[in-house]
């Protein structure tokens, strides 16, 4: 809300996935109490709309709708698309916040691994669908909510070279902290490559850290994530200290005409040296564009 404070958004237009709870939730509260039209795209209905009530509660004037989007499911990325777009809207702010983390391991309906789609290749297929209508809304922004975690871990293998049996693992090869860091270097080489893609259309793209072990549901699926959460609870920051950094990509003024880059706590930093690699974004591209064909039968430009 400071990042924001006397700033009107009034005329914009965003869509914020897993915005109905954490840092999703406290970044579609300040757009929208500052006059910004906001799209929650969230996997429950029903918590989708909670989220709206809780919203309009602060502001009756706020511009927001929640509508479905499951990441786990490219057919359901691809009818949120279409609704999207019969709206007849543009689309200024595409926040990329929802997430997996410690997730059990399991397959999607698509055949793969559920952290590797829903924190990457959906929101990869997401940005596909809605590219032009980013182009045609320019100057457009796309933030991508990555972590400091992407830090711990590679997604090559000894030659160097993409390895996609790091990115989507069988069972037997699965661990779930590592799974949830290997998305998150996906995030920063994602958003990399798309601001290289799109930037000489006007619209850029960033990537950002929100903050340290932020306590909300995403630490749900096994009990030693709950006691890392307790423990590190007076350490943290606040749901809307980590959405800060978020806001302020979506929205500075200075940040208008830039992207490419990665942020922590609303300043600019150097990512790992993976995460700078040009070659493994390209890789990355091009194999999540892949994934997308052989299942959705849908060609990334």
């Amino acid at each position: 809300m400071e990042i924001l404070q006397g700033r009107d958004l009034s005329g914009k237009v965003a869509i914020i996935t897993g915005a109905n709870s954490g840092i999703g939730f406290e970044t579609a509260k300040s757009l929208a109490l500052h006059g910004a039209c906001v799209i929650l795209a969230c996997r429950s209905p029903a918590r989708g709309e909670a989220a709206v009530q809780r919203i309009l509660g602060e502001w009756h004037k706020a511009k927001v709708e929640a509508m479905t989007l499951d990441l786990a499911s490219l057919q359901s990325v691809q009818h949120f698309a279409e609704a999207f777009k019969s709206k007849n809207l543009p689309l200024h702010i595409l926040i990329c916040n929802a997430a997996v983390f410690g997730a059990p391991w399991s397959l999607t309906e698509d055949g793969l691994e559920s952290t590797f789609q829903v924190n990457h290749l959906g929101h990869f297929y997401l940005v596909q669908l809605l590219e032009d209508v980013l182009r045609q809304s320019s100057p457009a922004r796309v933030v991508v909510v990555s972590s400091e975690s992407h830090r711990f871990t590679e997604i090559n293998d000894s030659s160097g070279k993409l390895d996609f049996s790091l990115l989507s693992p069988s069972k037997k090869d699965y661990w779930a902290m590592l799974a949830y860091n290997r998305s998150k270097l996906c995030n920063i080489l994602f958003s990399n490559e798309l601001n290289r893609r799109l930037s000489p259309h006007g619209v850029t793209s960033n990537s950002v850290h929100p903050g340290n072990m932020i306590y909300s549901s995403i630490h749900r699926n096994w009990w030693l994530y709950t006691l890392l959460f307790t423990l590190a609870r007076p350490f943290t920051k606040s749901m809307q200290q980590g959405a800060a950094t978020t806001v302020y990509c979506a929205t500075a003024a200075e940040l208008e005409g830039l992207g490419g880059m990665y942020f922590n706590n609303c300043c600019r930093c150097l990512p790992s040296q993976q995460a700078q690699g040009d070659a493994t974004a390209a890789a990355l591209w091009e194999l999540s564009d892949r994934l997308i064909q052989e299942r959705a039968g849908s060609q990334a430009k």
